[in-house]
């Protein structure tokens, strides 16, 4: 006696039908018939307790990036020579740190909620654009830490680049050049008549003086 499969899973199997089954928020793409889950919207499809335990965290830390980006963009209208460096390092990193959090907020979310188009509404709205926005700033804190000679500073964003993005090519290249360009002045201080570290001339590239001896400290 043949068998055959109940529902609607089972007529969507025999009519070869592109729809899926319930409860399985898949859609196939226009071109090469691949399955790709389509974002929903989360403030419709979660109920309000849902959306205030879930959401609500994320858009608050994005909130609280904002603010802290707010002094940067009035001390950025003045005149170069009268802006405050330090604020400008302290606005970034705090902005930094609040997209890294809503970033982590979002992909702690993504457990809690059960269809596919939600998950992927977090990942693709909140967990990865909050991610990469906060590599970009502390992106830019490393390069002008870098250029600027403080060595430790960039040093410092780079790893945290690299806590956030293990595979980020750039804060790993970055690295891998001041490592390179430590060994090389420690090779060069050890040498008759060497100068500590040796001259800005004999490990250029940058055009800044070198504090060799705080980059020591970070393992390379």
């Amino acid at each position: 006696m043949k068998r055959f499969m109940p529902g609607a899973c089972a007529a969507a199997f025999i009519l070869g039908s592109m729809a899926a089954c319930p409860g399985q928020d898949i859609a196939r793409k226009a071109s090469g018939g691949t399955d790709t889950v389509t974002p929903g919207d989360l403030k419709a499809d979660l109920s309000p307790a849902q959306y205030a335990r879930i959401v609500k965290p994320i858009e608050t830390r994005m909130a609280m990036a904002a603010k802290a980006m707010e002094p940067y963009e009035k001390e950025m209208q003045k005149p170069e020579a009268k802006r405050r460096q330090a604020l400008l390092i302290a606005c970034k990193e705090q902005a930094a740190s609040h997209y890294f959090a809503a970033s982590a907020s979002a992909r702690r979310g993504i457990p809690l909620v059960r269809k596919d188009s939600l998950k992927a509404a977090l990942k693709e709205q909140y967990e990865e654009p909050n991610k990469q926005k906060a590599i970009d700033l502390y992106l830019e804190l490393a390069l002008d830490a870098h250029t600027g000679g403080d060595l430790r500073r960039a040093v410092g964003y780079y790893r945290q680049i690299l806590a956030i993005d293990p595979e980020n090519a750039q804060a790993k290249n970055a690295l891998l050049k001041l490592a390179e360009q430590y060994r090389q002045a420690m090779k060069d201080a050890r040498k008759p008549g060497g100068k500590g570290g040796g001259s800005d001339e004999d490990h250029s590239g940058y055009g800044y003086s070198r504090d060799w001896s705080s980059v020591g400290r970070f393992g390379f």
